[in-house]
């Protein structure tokens, strides 16, 4: 029965989900201080089908180093820092061989890997039992379809790992859109990729439910709505992301013969391609760019804004414009919607509306809003205060940023992402709920939850989490002050809570003294409808504490709440305070 299951499982031929191309279960499973055990074993695969996969371009910022954050090893395991886009690694939870049920595969966004973004969730997952499963794609920034059929293949190897018929795929991101394009494929598909549609995995009725988080399902066109950030980029071997400006003038169009040729890294694949993904995303948003709304302040400093949208020579620049980067990414959000994903999948949808981010590392504030951004900070709490309420009123942003986070943001803590209209900091409120964009076949969108969180926070939102940070800011309370509402809003949004209780297998009722009544009862019907929900998640589906069985979790004397395992442990207070320092965005920008 496995035998066959395997072999109806195959993706592109040259798949086989039954072999690995190699095994780690050393140091590559644990973190990087090799204390907190993340994985059972990581898988390295290969799809070398030629008609589909290509080596990747790299730089420095987008090569696994050595010192890759929260993954040291991607790098050993791959056997390259600048790997071929038909490998893949796949990791396994610490508890698999004990672990029944449907397996979860989390598909991780731009930037980002399988012990990054999605460690506290795939934490929380494996403690409750679930066969627990995560990706880390070759390349950070990689093409869409690769991707989709890389996700094809690492569910036919959980398939026949578990000899499950059906998995749940939890996306961040980017990475949704590939797992869109995957529940979407079939033979009359037009993707405008003859490679995807020659030999792209038509969708096999492998996938129960799907969960998109933070997609940009509608899109985004952030790189062309603050070009200010393309001065950060100029050199192509540091580029975080890519420029939307194809030649920099440096002392203004007038002097054409001093020119910076930025087309190795901006949107359109002319000279170079070191973000093929990004183009991929892109699609006009229906708000006013900053450069249009003065009252941004330094926030609207962004030179060359209109040719930069619109394309055309500019004061300091020539863009080709966004719509000429959306046909070369192929109009991909537009040919998902007309698609739509098979009918059989049933689909949940997470979105933030809190664009207050974390703030891991300068460089992050520099390349998103550019070097203006430092002026603002060093203005102090006023500014800020009164940069908030302008945005607030306007309605670009929702009420609720606290004093302390206000001073979170003037110390650098925290970010303002992006406010030119309602968003999670990076992605539209309006793009990450457009869940209608998936649906042209018939599939249905079981819910959708909008939290008052950050495009990383609704990875990371639990009581537990937000405990610990309300703790950190009881204990320093001037350098941490703002950790107390951020912390408060991770409690109240739940958002871990949310994705165990929509992915929750069916409870078999065995009657008790009912008379031996076998029927089926699942905790994951919301009612059937389909109207967006923006409370806090409610009590048709508690959350389940995976240790001590208490209702209200409560950190212990060694900080770890009553879902935690041992230290040492995932789950326990180490793989807790990762989490909290996995809120702190890496170098790579995420989309």
């Amino acid at each position: 029965m496995i035998v066959l299951l395997a072999a109806a499982a195959l993706a592109t031929p040259s798949f086989d989900p039954t072999t690995t191309d190699a095994v780690f279960a050393g140091a590559e499973v644990y973190d990087a201080t090799g204390s907190i055990q993340l994985w059972s074993r990581i898988e390295r695969h290969v799809d070398s089908d030629p008609a589909l996969f290509a080596a990747g371009e790299f730089n420095t910022v987008t090569a696994w180093a050595d010192n890759t954050a929260f993954a040291p090893w991607i790098g050993t395991c791959f056997g390259s820092g600048t790997p071929d886009g038909s490998a893949f690694l796949l990791h396994e939870g610490v508890r698999a061989a004990t672990a029944s049920g449907t397996p979860i595969l989390f598909v991780p966004g731009a930037g980002d890997n399988a012990s990054r973004g999605f460690v506290t969730m795939a934490t929380r997952m494996d403690l409750s039992g679930r066969p627990v499963y995560a990706l880390t794609f070759s390349h950070p920034h990689g093409d869409v379809f690769e991707q989709a059929e890389i996700i094809a293949d690492a569910i036919a190897r959980i398939r026949e790992r578990t000899g499950a018929p059906e998995v749940d795929v939890v996306s961040h991101s980017k990475g949704g859109i590939s797992v869109a394009i995957y529940l979407s494929h079939h033979a009359a598909a037009d993707w405008g990729d003859t490679r995807y549609e020659a030999v792209g995995t038509h969708y096999r009725g492998d996938v129960r439910r799907a969960v998109f988080i933070a997609t940009p399902l509608g899109g985004i066109d952030t790189g062309y709505r603050w070009p200010l950030a393309n001065l950060i980029g100029t050199s192509a071997d540091t580029a975080y992301a890519p420029s939307s400006w194809r030649t920099y003038y440096p002392y203004t169009t007038s002097v054409p013969g001093i020119a910076t040729d930025l087309r190795e890294q901006d949107f359109l694949p002319s000279s170079g391609d070191l973000f093929p993904g990004q183009r991929q995303l892109l699609l006009r948003q229906d708000y006013a760019v900053p450069g249009s709304l003065p009252w941004l302040g330094a926030y609207a400093l962004q030179p060359d804004w209109y040719t930069t949208y619109e394309g055309g020579y500019g004061y300091y620049s020539y863009s080709d414009g966004i719509d000429a980067a959306i046909e070369a990414g192929g109009n991909v959000i537009d040919r998902v919607t007309a698609t739509g994903v098979d009918p059989s999948v049933d689909l949940y949808v997470l979105a933030g509306q809190n664009p207050l981010m974390p703030n891991g590392t300068e460089d992050l504030l520099v390349s998103f809003f550019g070097a203006e951004w430092v002026d603002i900070a060093t203005a102090g709490v006023d500014v800020w205060s009164s940069l908030v309420a302008d945005a607030t009123g306007d309605g670009l942003i929702s009420a609720g940023i606290t004093d302390d986070e206000v001073h979170g943001l003037s110390s650098g803590d925290l970010i303002l992402g992006e406010i030119s209209g309602p968003s999670d900091g990076l992605v539209f409120v309006t793009s990450a709920t457009a869940g209608d964009r998936l649906t042209a076949r018939g599939a249905e969108v079981v819910e959708t939850y909008v939290a008052n969180l950050s495009h990383l926070d609704l990875l990371y939102a639990s009581p537990i989490t937000g405990s610990l940070l309300i703790a950190e800011a009881e204990a320093d309370p001037l350098e941490n002050r703002w950790m107390a509402a951020v912390g408060a809003r991770y409690i109240e949004a739940d958002t871990l809570g949310w994705v165990e209780r929509v992915l929750a297998d069916e409870v078999v009722d065995t009657g008790g003294d009912t008379g031996g009544d076998t029927d089926t009862d699942t905790d994951t019907d919301t009612g059937g409808d389909t109207e967006e929900d923006t409370d806090a998640p409610d009590d048709t589906g508690p959350v389940v504490d995976t240790d001590t069985g208490d209702d209200a979790p409560k950190p212990d004397e060694e900080g770890c709440g009553g879902g935690c395992a041992a230290p040492g442990q995932p789950g326990g207070a180490g793989t807790l305070a990762l989490a909290l320092a996995g809120r702190a965005l890496a170098r790579r920008r995420r989309a």
